[in-house]
């Protein structure tokens, strides 16, 4: 397997790249483009939070390892918000970027909120897999960095950041491709890992931030014409507080 401390860092950096070139490009309004720059600047955090835990792997509930765990609370947290929007730029209605911001901020900051209540909190008593009544840390798995979240309500942290990633693309009108796109990627490095290599749920949502930096690209200029539905001359972009 590649997965090492150098190639999260080598990932970051790219991925800083990408969203910088994405933020750049003059042809779409600016919430459009931020929508886009972000999405992927988001993932592109979560390789640098990894490249810092590989030396404090495992040092759970002190020092740097309780820090980088704690920021990768927030991160997880806020998937929804960083991926949902960027997803409904692609649609051709006119009114998905602002409806998906206000769904994705509603879930990103009940999630934030969840991660203040006692993790005792769960769901018909059922005990999440990486997220939910436990320790945070970033721990060493077998072939990467892996997650354990503490949490209230694991459950609904964990489906409703799946929703984000791999299911929000289809709720907006003429979006199926790039629904297609990010849901089929999304299944197939969330749950693999699981299947193939048989690693841990907080493993395999760490490989899923090695992958997002290939997975996210899709946001990049270069590709907007594949995925959108219609025309991209007639597509209407309107800013998020239109």
């Amino acid at each position: 397997m590649c997965f090492s401390a150098n190639m999260s860092l080598s990932l970051g950096v790219i991925g800083l790249a990408a969203s910088g070139i994405t933020f750049l490009d003059d042809t779409e309004s600016f919430w459009v483009r931020f929508a886009r720059a972000y999405a992927i600047f988001h993932f592109s955090l979560m390789e640098f939070i990894q490249f810092f835990a590989y030396p404090v792997a495992d040092q759970c509930g002190y020092g740097t390892n309780y820090f980088l765990s704690e920021l990768s609370t927030y991160h997880i947290s806020l998937q929804a918000l960083a991926i949902m929007p960027a997803l409904a730029t692609y649609s051709t209605d006119k009114l998905a970027l602002k409806k998906a911001t206000l769904i994705g901020a509603a879930l990103s900051g009940s999630f934030i909120l969840f991660s203040f209540l006692p993790n005792t909190w769960q769901l018909f008593d059922v005990a999440p897999n990486f997220i939910g009544r436990m320790v945070s840390c970033l721990f060493m798995g077998q072939y990467h960095i892996g997650y354990a979240i503490s949490s209230a309500f694991g459950l609904l942290v964990t489906w409703g950041s799946l929703f984000g990633l791999a299911v929000s693309g289809f709720v907006w009108k003429d979006n199926w491709r790039i629904g297609s796109y990010h849901g089929f990627m999304a299944i197939m490095t969330l749950f693999m890992p699981q299947w193939v290599f048989d690693v841990s749920t907080g493993e395999a949502a760490a490989m899923y931030c090695f992958y997002s930096i290939p997975i996210t690209a899709s946001f990049m200029p270069y590709f907007k014409n594949f995925f959108m539905a219609s025309n991209y001359t007639e597509q209407r972009n309107v800013p998020v507080n239109s």
